[in-house]
Parts: C-alpha cells; structure tokens; sequence
C-alpha cells in the first residue's frame, strides 16, 4: 500500500497515543494546520484505508449519535512504516503563495491600497507570532524543549513557525515603508 503523507501524519499523530477520528480532525487543524492542511472528508477514508493495511487498529463504541466512536491506535506495523518514512528526504513541493504573487505584480496596484495590505498583513504574522510565542512558552514549561519529551515534535515546529511569522512581518513592513515613498516614475529620474 502506498501512504499518502495525511497518512504518515495520521499514524505520527497515533504513535502518541490512541485518539478518536473526530480528535485526528481536530489535531490536523491545530498544531498541524498552521504548516499541513486536509480536509475531513480526506480523513476518515485515509483511516479506513490505514486500518485495512494493517498499520492501525480501532475499537468502536457507542457514539452519542446514530454512528459509533471509533478509537483508533497504531499497531506495530504502523510504528514500523512510520520509523521507515521519518528520516526520508521531503517531496518536493511548489509554493503556492498568494501575497508573493501580488508583491510581484504590486506596480498595478494603488501604493496606498498596497501599503495598507502590507500593514494588515504585517499585523496578522505579529498576531500569529504572539499567539505561537505563547504556545511555545507553554512547551517549554512543560518541559518540551528537551528532545526526548512526547512533544518535543510540537515544539520545535512552533519554533520554526515563530521565526517564520516574525520574518513575513518584518517583511510586510518593509514593503509598506517601501510604498511610503515610492520611486519616481523613470522618465523623471536622471
């Protein structure tokens, strides 16, 4: 069976303990969703296709719906398929990056409705930033900072998204102050 990486992901999240679909779909919007997005309708199937692989297991219960509540754990297969994916190079994939798209048409645009975009957009990394500053605090009392912590994964991908964050808001910045004083047409410089 090929694993797509929503399944790697699935399994990764498993390997810290057993968890019910709708907890995958929570998880996988948050901490996964700030750098790996998936649907819930991509969810549930990959589950079906994963335990019928072998590389997970589940117990079902009654639900407090008409549908029972499936747990799900991660069998010893699934530990060695997700062992033999961790240390492989990424796939590579292509940006897709909708302010860089902008900024490089940005000379069609209005200076000030552009500088405005900027600094909005500065203001929501910063945002962003706090809120993962936070989070990462929190790792770190928890003693998370330590690579053999349970959740040392989370904190160093919050590292990782801070400096990220603080880097597009420093960036927007510039472009606003950029659009502050813009250039002069060519035909008026000498």
């Amino acid at each position: 069976m090929s694993i797509s990486v929503l399944g790697y992901t699935m399994l990764g999240l498993l390997a810290r303990g057993p968890h019910t679909g709708y907890d995958l779909v929570r998880l996988l919007r948050r901490p996964i969703g700030y750098y790996w997005t998936a649907q819930q309708s991509q969810i549930y199937p990959q589950l079906g296709r994963l335990a019928q692989a072998g590389l997970l297991v589940f117990e079902a219960a009654s639900g407090p719906g008409p549908r029972e509540k499936k747990t799900y754990a991660i069998t010893d297969e699934g530990r060695a398929a997700l062992a033999t994916w961790l240390p492989l190079p990424p796939g590579s994939h292509a940006p897709r990056d909708e302010l860089m798209v902008k900024t490089f048409a940005v000379a069609g645009a209005d200076a000030d409705q552009m500088r405005a975009l900027y600094l909005t957009m500065s203001d929501a990394h910063a945002d962003r930033a706090a809120d993962f500053e936070e989070q990462l605090a929190n790792l770190h009392r928890a003693g998370a900072h330590v690579p053999d912590h349970p959740r040392f994964g989370n904190y160093a991908t919050l590292r990782m998204g801070v400096a990220y964050e603080r880097m597009r808001q420093e960036w927007c910045a510039w472009m606003a102050a950029k659009l502050t004083h813009p250039s002069p047409p060519r035909s008026a410089r000498s």
